[in-house]
C-alpha cells in the first residue's frame, strides 16, 4: 500500500538488503530518506529533519555493534509498546458481544466486508 508524503513530512525508509530471496534474510537493512515533493517549511527545518533521519540510521548501525545498547533499546521499546497498548485498552469500548467473545473495534482494527 503506497504512502504519499505530506508537505510537512520527511520519511526514514528501512528495507531488507536482500530483495530477491528473503527466506535466508540475515536481518540486514538498507536505509534511506525521502522528502515530500512540496516540502512546506524552511531549508533549516528540512536540514534538521534529515539530520534526525540520518541519526536514526547511524543509531541502527551502532546498535548492531554494541550488544548492551541493543538490549537497552529493546527493553525500552518493549516498555513503550506496553504503555501504548495499555492506553489503547483503556480507551477501547466493547461494541459487540457474541457467545462470550468480546470484539473491540478501535482506530487500528482492520476489517473486511461489511464489518
Amino acid at each position: 500500500m503506497p504512502y504519499e508524503l505530506e508537505e510537512d513530512e520527511v520519511a526514514f525508509i528501512i528495507k531488507p538488503t536482500s530483495n530477491d530471496n528473503l527466506d535466508d534474510w540475515d536481518g540486514s537493512v538498507a536505509t534511506g530518506v525521502a522528502v515530500g515533493d512540496n516540502f512546506c517549511y524552511s531549508t533549516d527545518v528540512l536540514q534538521d529533519l534529515i539530520y534526525v533521519a540520518t541519526l536514526c540510521s547511524a543509531f541502527l548501525d551502532l546498535m548492531e555493534k554494541d550488544g548492551e545498547l541493543m538490549d537497552r533499546v529493546n527493553d525500552h521499546r518493549n516498555q513503550l509498546l506496553l504503555q501504548e497498548a495499555n492506553k489503547l485498552i483503556n480507551k477501547d469500548k466493547t461494541v459487540q458481544r457474541r457467545n462470550g467473545e468480546i470484539i473491540n473495534f478501535n482506530a487500528y482494527t482492520k476489517t473486511k466486508g461489511n464489518a
